[in-house]
């Protein structure tokens, strides 16, 4: 990647730190629920994926349980996190605020693609006082197709207006990853839960421990 023109952040377990949060609140609710064995590695396989596509995959993941139940589940776990964020918002990741600070310092425009949906997206970057620094903004509400369809990497290399190849892609997990790769966008991940595994180191183009790490391999291009 000779040329960055433009950056991509994704938000959850990228820019902020919230993964930890809705897995503890989404198991502490699955028991009242009845979602028997959702743990830590049930969470995982939700991580970079849609809403909407989370939703369906609990109805059928546990189809045993009546619809009711699913719902139940579904709503008061993401009335509490919402509470909870409302409240206190969400820690930034290190490395964020150097990172943008440095983008910002060499012209390089930057934007958001998150799966979570646009209010919970404004409200989260705005509590942590980063969204007016954001170029643009593109949330789950705004595609058709979560990750890992590329759809969302693309509207966001639009709204950036620069070139697929010079647009590098910020992101936590394999779907944000399988997302930028085949929207042709050159992507390092940053783990958070989940380590990279084989598909990740072959798709991505780089592997950063963290943030601060990104903002010195941007330096080199």
């Amino acid at each position: 990647m000779k040329k960055i023109s433009g950056v991509i952040f994704d938000m959850d377990g990228l820019l902020l730190d919230t993964e930890a949060i809705y897995c503890e609140y989404n198991i502490k609710y699955a028991k009242k629920w009845g979602l028997t064995g959702y743990d830590e590695h049930a969470y995982r396989e939700e991580i970079g994926l849609g809403e909407k596509a989370v939703y369906e995959k609990y109805f059928n993941d546990y189809s045993e349980l009546p619809r009711e139940a699913i719902e139940n589940f579904f709503n008061e776990t993401r009335g509490a996190i919402q509470k909870e964020f409302d409240r206190d918002g969400a820690p930034l990741k290190p490395g964020v605020v150097e990172l943008i600070n440095y983008l910002k310092e060499n012209k390089i425009p930057i934007a958001v693609a998150s799966s979570n949906n646009r209010v919970a997206v404004d409200n989260l970057l705005t509590k942590a006082g980063i969204l007016k620094e954001f170029d643009a903004v593109v949330s789950g509400d705004d595609v058709t197709h979560a990750k890992p369809h590329p759809e969302i990497v693309e509207k966001a290399v639009a709204a950036l207006g620069t070139k697929s190849e010079e647009t590098l892609m910020l992101e936590d997990a394999l779907n944000g990853v399988r997302a930028a790769y085949a929207a042709s966008v050159p992507v390092i991940m940053v783990p958070d839960i989940l380590p990279p595994d084989d598909e990740v180191r072959e798709k991505a183009y780089a592997i950063e421990p963290d943030l601060f790490a990104v903002k010195e391999f941007i330096k080199t291009r």
